[in-house]
């Protein structure tokens, strides 16, 4: 309970005490809020794959976000496999081809947005020195 035994505070703060600093905690949020609306300030990167659940969950989140008036204006698609033509693997085929109806639908979906395409790596990318290559 926030009300103690003998009807005080915890740790004998008053109500006075603790108005100011449920009064600093609203400003903190406030100011947090106005640099998360602030697009100069803040943009929130998109990363998802070429697949439909999470081509679905990017949408959810984009249309969130726009409720909160927080920019999003890029979109990274991971993971994309970009097989030669003279490629036999079914499997890299038949993958290729499903992203690309996905990759079709972010193209058409986010027109005015920055797609960044990834291929798949065969390493796991960690660290800066990774990220340089």
């Amino acid at each position: 309970s926030v009300i103690g035994a003998r009807g005080g505070l915890p740790g004998g703060a008053s109500f006075e005490d603790l108005m100011q600093k449920l009064q600093a905690l609203q400003e903190t949020i406030a100011e947090v809020n106005g640099q998360f609306q602030n697009p100069d300030m803040t943009t929130f990167v998109c990363v998802c794959i070429a697949e439909f659940l999470s081509l679905y969950e990017t949408e959810r989140m984009i249309q969130e976000l726009a409720g909160f008036h927080i920019d999003t204006h890029c979109i990274v698609v991971n993971q994309l496999l970009f097989p030669e033509k003279s490629n036999d693997c079914k499997q890299c085929n038949s993958r290729r081809k499903m992203q690309k109806k996905y990759l079709d639908q972010i193209e058409e979906l986010y027109d005015e947005f920055n797609v960044v395409k990834m291929p798949l790596l065969t390493d796991e990318v960690r660290g800066s020195e990774a990220l340089k290559r």
